[in-house]
């Protein structure tokens, strides 16, 4: 008789194993870190290396210099004296810098690399307009056309400036006064010995006795005054005392005399 299902096999007592595995020996954490030090050491010798080549390579072995004939040849002097020319020690703004500092009659400066191995210097000197003495040095020292005192006088340099004899913080007042003079009268600028500040005013002494004594208030408008007077026929061919410290009134004397 068959039976409506599928007999079992009878496999006996035999005992089932499963297949053995071997385990996998993983490799040390330590050697994938190690590898990857040593990789990024050698890049960065070999960056180094090529940098520092490259720092020899861009040194400078000439340079130009347009300045004027009385700062060129301290530019040059600044340059020769120094002992590292490679990239990294005249970098521009390096330079730009020091020099400014090392040569104070530089008023405005550009300095550009040209590669591989050139340097360019553009220089504007200052422009001296007066001496101005400074009392806690006790040294007299010259002052540009912006009122700014960037060196002393140096001895047996022949300056002839007009002395102004005024407080630092009026340094900028003056300096406009003297440029005034200069684009009104230049030859006045040229006579004009020394500028004092002092309570009753502020004093101009010229040479040949002429002194102007004006107020404070309003410097260039009251030295364009003056001088539209003096040009009158009347004053043209004198030198006078003149007191505008009034507007409203003036007093003029001829210079000989010493009280106005």
């Amino acid at each position: 008789m068959r039976l409506p299902f599928t007999q079992k096999k009878e496999v006996g007592n035999a005992r089932r194993s499963k297949p053995v595995v071997k385990p996998v020996r993983k490799p040390m954490r330590w050697v994938k870190p190690m590898l990857q030090g040593i990789g990024v050491s050698a890049a960065v010798v070999l960056a180094g290396f090529g940098m520092w080549k490259l720092n020899e390579k861009l040194s400078i072995s000439y340079w130009d210099i347009e300045a004027a004939s009385h700062i060129q040849p301290q530019i040059e002097a600044y340059l020769a004296k120094q002992q590292d020319l490679d990239f990294w020690h005249t970098r521009a703004d390096i330079l730009h810098d020091e020099l400014l500092v090392e040569v104070p009659d530089i008023q405005a400066l550009e300095v550009q690399r040209i590669l591989p191995d050139g340097l360019l210097v553009k220089a504007k000197a200052r422009t001296p307009m007066a001496l101005w003495k400074d009392e806690q040095n006790q040294q007299v020292m010259l002052v540009d056309e912006h009122g700014v005192v960037y060196r002393a006088l140096e001895r047996g340099e022949a300056s002839d400036l007009p002395l102004l004899r005024v407080q630092a913080d009026e340094l900028f007042h003056a300096t406009q006064l003297l440029l005034a003079l200069n684009k009104y009268d230049v030859r006045k600028l040229m006579q004009l010995s020394e500028v004092v500040v002092a309570d009753s005013g502020w004093h101009l002494n010229f040479s040949k006795g002429e002194q102007w004594k004006i107020n404070p208030n309003n410097l260039e408008q009251h030295v364009t005054q003056i001088i539209n007077v003096l040009g009158l026929p009347r004053w043209a061919k004198g030198h006078w005392r003149i007191d505008a410290r009034i507007s409203e009134r003036w007093f003029i004397r001829p210079a000989k005399q010493e009280v106005i």
